[in-house]
């Protein structure tokens, strides 16, 4: 690529850093222009970034050096936000989740097809060196076939750190739509398509103490499950056991993910990061650490590093907003299963695609 792609950025809050910073590894593309609807924020991320332009947020998708636009405002307004871009002739990528229901993240997808425009979405961690070398191994039958797998996601809450949690405790936060995205978007990749769900979920503490920030001291009251223990079917016959809690007080020793086969097991890092030990055992073996196959500095923005690429390359993008839509999907048949004590059958699906290209970090990733 002789040019890389223009990015611009709409939300300049907490995690947009990452992006920013992000954004820099990859040659594939620049963030050109940010927008906020706190100007003084956003000109605030231009100084600190280096980036050219701060504007409105119609300005922005003005701009015609913006190819890609990266959409990191609130949930609510991901899927709002994103039809604007596509509306206005630009290809979108949002943060997780792809949207708040199914009814508007399928206009999504059909708007994006309406105009022969991409969208994305994060999670990208997936893409880390590490998980990339697991879907290698997964993919030469390393550990045999794989027929199961755990993923475990438990803290006390964020009401710890986060200076206003509030929104993790009523109707569409909770552990399975803040946390999940990043486990089942790793199995997703793994395993295939999921085809259904049983769960059962609880709230164990009916009010929340805000710990830190302006805020400290507080009382939240809890509006949603925050316990979610769920059975997942995949395509390729695994069957994954998984909880996602906020209720978990103190540490634990429950593995994060763990995928199984009639060979041998993987144990896999921190889905929400872009490092960590890869662990193989084979049977009557301890783990012992594997060599990462791909070996690339990760930070969020390799999905959109992988968009650009795809767009110049005309080849589809890994992070692509079907993969997104079907995470989301299956998060809300977790919490549909709970609450109706039925299994929910997953209607959405997705086209896998291949692992990137091992790598030591020196040639394209792409």
């Amino acid at each position: 690529m002789s040019k890389p792609v223009g990015i611009g950025i709409i939300g300049c809050g907490n995690i947009s850093p990452q992006y920013f910073k992000g954004a820099t590894l990859f040659s594939e593309i620049e963030v050109v222009v940010c927008a906020d609807l706190n100007l003084e924020l956003a000109a605030s991320r231009a100084e600190e970034f280096s980036i050219a332009k701060a504007v409105s947020v119609d300005e922005l998708l003005a701009d015609p050096e913006v190819e890609i636009v990266l959409n990191l405002t609130t949930p609510q307004f991901h899927a709002p936000i994103n039809k604007r871009i596509l509306e206005a002739g630009k290809h979108a990528y949002c943060e997780k989740p792809f949207a708040t229901n199914r009814e508007e993240g399928q206009e999504v997808l059909e708007l994006a097809k309406e105009k022969g425009l991409r969208v994305g979405c994060a999670p990208d961690t997936f893409l880390s060196s590490p998980l990339q070398t697991a879907r290698k191994l997964v993919d030469e039958g390393f550990i045999g076939k794989p027929f199961g797998g755990t993923a475990f996601f438990a803290c006390p809450g964020h009401e710890r750190w986060h200076p206003n949690p509030e929104f993790y405790y009523k109707r569409g936060g909770g552990p399975v739509l803040d946390m999940a995205p990043y486990y089942l978007t790793v199995l997703a990749n793994l395993f295939g398509p999921a085809v259904s769900v049983i769960s059962s979920a609880k709230k164990v503490f009916d009010e929340r103490t805000v710990a830190s920030g302006p805020l400290e001291g507080e009382k939240i009251s809890v509006e949603t499950l925050t316990h979610n223990v769920s059975v997942i079917e995949y395509s390729n016959g695994a069957t994954v056991n998984a909880i996602f809690s906020f209720d978990v007080q103190g540490s634990h020793d429950l593995p994060m993910l763990t995928v199984y086969g009639t060979e041998g097991n993987l144990s896999l890092p921190d889905p929400n990061g872009f490092e960590g030990p890869l662990k193989v055992s084979r049977a009557g073996q301890d783990w012992e650490e594997v060599s990462w196959q791909h070996n690339y500095e990760g930070m969020r923005a390799i999905g959109l590093a992988d968009l650009a690429a795809a767009i110049r390359d005309g080849r589809k993008h890994r992070a692509n907003g079907e993969l997104a839509y079907h995470v989301f999907d299956t998060m809300l048949a977790c919490e549909e299963s709970a609450e109706s004590g039925q299994r929910v059958q997953i209607e959405s699906t997705f086209e896998s695609l291949p692992a990137i290209r091992a790598s030591d970090g020196a040639a394209p990733l792409f």
